[in-house]
């Protein structure tokens, strides 16, 4: 049921009911009548309202001048950027339109993939210096080939309306709860960068809530026995924040730091808590005071991808038969390959804090024992272990590392700071760690080779890649791409998907090839995934040869507006990280790139 107030009547209709209707009350009456009983007076209250929310929401902005003043005021008072304000237009949009799916023949897009607790620039919601613009699409009522009128009808001349007040007028809005979101995503980024001044990686604050509801939902964990984040006394760092003033947690030091504890006890849900903290996150979400800097890298072993022109002689060298491995190439990597590749493509692209969990890291990658050490000498074993690399990675590159640690004991003695979880409760156990490495020594194999240049290869996304239609995310996890046959031929072999929706051309062959982008944690959102193919459109309408970092940056600075949207203006674009555009055109298996 919707309900509106204007010119003295209440105005409410239920547009899911059987026989839906738009009734009234007279307030200062009391007289009650239907749009059939009284057309006249409904629409001397609704035609000025009805007539603006479709103009706004439709996009007829020469309709809209007399009520310019109206949608500014939205904007008004907000201390925040542009993305805050635009967060809590889409927010309002879904919590209005959530309906609609009952109502169309077909989801629509912004509504099936509602803004989830992180805060991303996007095309959905748009704020200028003339308006609030909200883009939703919407599948018409339909009963096979025929369009439901009267459903149409109210779709447009009712709910339409209703979503457009609840979302974009300002008397719908808590004017206190979008200053609170305002000053908290002000918060937030000012935190983000004061992270490197302060030598840290990242900080957690006292009080947050980091465990989820489940491992598929991305809401706090809301119950009486749920643990608040407190930080370990050594540890604590306080940071003056510009609107909540002091803030208290835990600081994580550049270096290499090891997260501990037994199993069940909070590490891994510290670590991902840490690895979406590259995002800002919406008020109530439990991790607004979990921030990290903004280039951090989960890297986990992804057996079977595409690997092109990358350097991994740092970690693996030597290989049988003379085979080179400084600019390795394979279709099918292996798990200790595979994270090899990824450090390498996430340092080319200036990522200065890496992230791993050992329950998703190769072992022969993470570590070579003392045992192994006596039964296969390193002159005869291809692999160097991230344990030989870490520090040099740390101390010749710049780049840190979060470790989540439960079994591998040698890596107590290349850490700066060691984290211990019991409980979901940390406590620093740097001395004691220490203590054991002294006590207990392993011998740690140091690497024949230096670590060498950071990689600086160049690359062509050729033209040929949409020679059939543009790449189109098909989940926030795949892109299904059309190239040219010729393209196809030449590429290495792919794993493929399934073949196009239904209502989509039929000529197309019934498998395709897919961008398999299921080992970027990071990404969260299907609209970034939808951004990146659009990138990979752009790329190709310039197919010219440049440097990765290159390439990526002029994606990355190119307005979301501004990228290939097929039909019309797009409002499901999210923008992506740098780093999760260089990782997608790492895995394309089509993509030219050369050392």
């Amino acid at each position: 049921m919707f309900t509106s107030k204007e010119q003295g009547l209440t105005l409410a209709a239920d547009p899911l009911s059987n026989a839906p209707e738009l009734t009234f009350v007279e307030d200062d009456t009391g007289a009650t009548g239907t749009i059939g009983a009284a057309v006249a007076t409904a629409k001397k209250a609704m035609v000025a309202a009805e007539m603006v929310y479709m103009a706004m929401a439709l996009g007829f902005k020469d309709l809209i001048e007399d009520c310019e003043g109206d949608i500014v005021e939205a904007a008004e008072g907000a201390r925040t950027t542009k993305h805050a304000m635009e967060a809590e237009v889409r927010t309002k949009t879904h919590q209005a339109a959530e309906h609609w799916q009952k109502v169309a023949s077909g989801p629509a897009d912004n509504m099936n993939y509602c803004p989830g607790q992180e805060i991303l620039e996007r095309t959905s919601a748009v704020i200028s210096d003339r308006m609030v613009e909200a883009r939703l699409t919407a599948g018409l009522p339909a009963a096979g080939r025929t369009i439901l009128a009267s459903a149409a009808q109210r779709m447009f001349l009712e709910t339409l309306p209703q979503v457009v007040e609840r979302a974009l007028m300002y008397r719908s809005v808590d004017p206190q709860a979008m200053h609170a979101l305002a000053a908290s995503v002000e918060d937030q980024e000012y935190l983000r960068s004061q992270l490197e001044s302060l030598g840290l990686v990242a900080f957690i604050g006292n009080g947050a809530v980091l465990p989820r509801v489940s491992g598929v939902s991305n809401m706090p964990l809301a119950t009486n026995t749920v643990v608040r984040f407190q930080a370990p006394p050594e540890l604590q760092v306080m940071v003056e924040l510009p609107n909540q003033g002091a803030v208290v947690g835990m600081g994580i030091r550049q270096g290499v730091t090891l997260i501990c504890g037994g199993g069940f006890n909070g590490k891994s849900t510290l670590l991902q808590a840490i690895e979406r903290g590259v995002y800002n996150h919406a008020p109530g979400d439990g991790r607004e005071r979990v921030v990290t800097d903004a280039t951090a890298t989960k890297i986990k072993a992804e057996e079977g991808r595409f690997v092109c022109s990358t350097d991994i002689r740092p970690f693996i060298n030597n290989l049988p038969l003379s085979k080179t491995t400084d600019a390795f190439s394979t279709a099918n990597a292996s798990g200790s390959t595979s994270m090899a590749a990824s450090i390498q493509e996430a340092v080319e692209v200036e990522a200065s804090t890496l992230l791993f969990d050992e329950d998703t890291c190769a072992t022969n990658f993470l570590v070579r024992d003392g045992r192994m050490q006596q039964l296969v000498s390193q002159d005869c074993e291809p692999i160097t272990p991230l344990v030989s690399r870490v520090r040099e990675l740390w101390e010749a590159k710049g780049v840190s590392s979060i470790m989540v640690i439960g079994g591998c004991g040698d890596y107590l003695d290349v850490a700066d700071t060691v984290v211990s979880m019991h409980g979901y409760v940390p406590s620093d156990a740097t001395k004691k760690a220490k203590d054991i490495a002294r006590r207990m020594p392993v011998v740690i194999e140091i690497p024949q080779i230096k670590y060498g240049p950071t990689l600086n290869r160049t690359i062509i996304v050729p033209k040929e890649l949409a020679a059939h239609k543009p790449p189109k995310a098909k989940t926030r996890w795949s892109i299904a791409l059309f190239p040219s046959d010729k393209l196809s031929s030449l590429a290495p072999p792919a794993t493929s998907g399934v073949g196009a929706d239904a209502h989509e051309r039929t000529d197309e062959p019934e498998v395709f090839p897919e961008l398999d982008l299921t080992a970027l944690d990071q990404l969260v959102s299907v609209s970034q995934t939808r951004a990146i193919a659009s990138m990979l459109q752009l790329a190709t309408q310039n197919a010219r040869r440049r440097t990765m970092r290159s390439l990526v940056s002029d994606m990355c600075t190119t307005a979301l507006g501004d990228l290939p949207a097929g039909h019309g203006v797009a409002g499901n674009l999210a923008r992506p990280r740098g780093i999760e555009v260089a990782l997608a055109i790492n895995r394309l298996r089509y993509a030219q790139i050369q050392p």
